[in-house]
């Protein structure tokens, strides 16, 4: 439940600004002295005692008034909220209005406080005077100390929910769309996003009550102004498409030097094959000279050979003596 008490200075448009916030959030507008004369016209208990009172030219007690605010929640049990308006004015009234509202398992969700200089407040009452013919707001002295009056008695409430975290100072300068916006960026923070992100066209657009084609070419042209620029980035992506390209040539030129090298590493094998032949070619004589030699060493090894031969051919020269001994033998027996 949306539960907000509405202050501002005379002069700062709360009346306007409270009648906007009932139609934008669906609240019930609760004001003390209305409260006090629909009572007193409908006869009730609580407006024939305070028609008494005021007769008797006696304020109506805070007890009076709260039992009426009590009895207009009753009669609006699905109210999505209420906006007070001249309620609470002092710290006594605030205290008993949050007892009410414990009661009733609500509470005061802000207090929105309307802000506005003295100096433009003034100029707005004398202008209200000279159109109303209000007496009160046609003398500059009078509207001085209403102003002063009303900081005086606001000052303490203030503080009070102040010290509960719900005051709000709202900016009253401007135009009436102009403040109820900023009340409306303080009741809903997220509101104010939309608001901020929202640019109104600065540029003049005329239009004609006969045809509405020169509208149309004004909004053609302003359309057409980005479709323009966008070959133009495709331009600058082939441009860099191209630089990106002649980045990567060296790539290519790589390549080619692989190959070659390549092409000098086959150069390189067959001068290597070249020259293993050459070697072996040196090579080959030098085995046949050393058969050679191995034949020559065995020639020389043979006359070792010859010389078993000639031991055998003195063996056999010897032979003879031996036989003849052995006949020598035979005669001496």
């Amino acid at each position: 439940m949306l539960n907000i008490v509405l202050f501002g200075p005379p002069g700062a448009g709360k009346g306007t600004q409270s009648e906007k916030l009932i139609a934008k959030y669906q609240l019930v507008h609760l004001s003390t002295g209305d409260i006090l004369r629909s009572e007193i016209a409908a006869g009730t208990q609580l407006g024939l005692e305070a028609q008494m009172l005021m007769n008797a030219g006696v304020l109506v007690p805070d007890e009076v008034v709260i039992g009426m605010i009590s009895s207009k929640l009753d009669k609006n049990p699905n109210a999505k909220g209420f906006i007070f308006d001249g309620f609470p004015r002092t710290e006594a009234q605030a205290e008993a209005l949050d007892s009410l509202l414990f009661e009733k398992h609500t509470s005061i969700t802000m207090m929105l406080a309307l802000e506005v200089s003295d100096s433009e407040l003034t100029k707005r009452l004398l202008m209200r005077g000279m159109e109303s013919g209000r007496p009160d707001d046609q003398n500059e002295g009078v509207i001085r100390n209403r102003i002063q009056e009303y900081n005086n008695k606001t000052a303490p409430l203030k503080a009070y929910y102040t010290n509960q975290g719900k005051f709000r100072p709202v900016n009253g300068m401007g135009t009436v769309e102009q403040i109820f916006t900023n009340l409306c960026a303080v009741i809903d923070p997220r509101s104010a996003k939309s608001v901020i992100a929202f640019q109104p066209s600065k540029e003049k657009v005329f239009v004609s009550s006969d045809d509405d084609k020169p509208v149309k070419k004004e909004v053609a042209k302003k359309e057409s102004k980005p479709v323009a620029k966008a070959p133009a980035k495709k331009v600058e992506k082939k441009k860099v498409e191209k630089k990106v390209v002649k980045k990567a040539a060296p790539k290519k030129v790589a390549k080619k030097v692989v190959k070659k090298v390549a092409a000098k590493k086959k150069v390189a094998k067959k001068v290597v094959k070249k020259v293993v032949k050459k070697v072996v070619k040196k090579a080959a004589p030098k085995k046949k000279v050393a058969k050679k030699i191995v034949k020559k060493v065995a020639k020389k090894t043979a006359p070792k050979k010859a010389a078993k031969k000639v031991v055998k051919k003195v063996a056999k020269k010897s032979a003879p003596k031996k036989k003849a001994v052995k006949k020598v033998a035979k005669k001496k027996r």
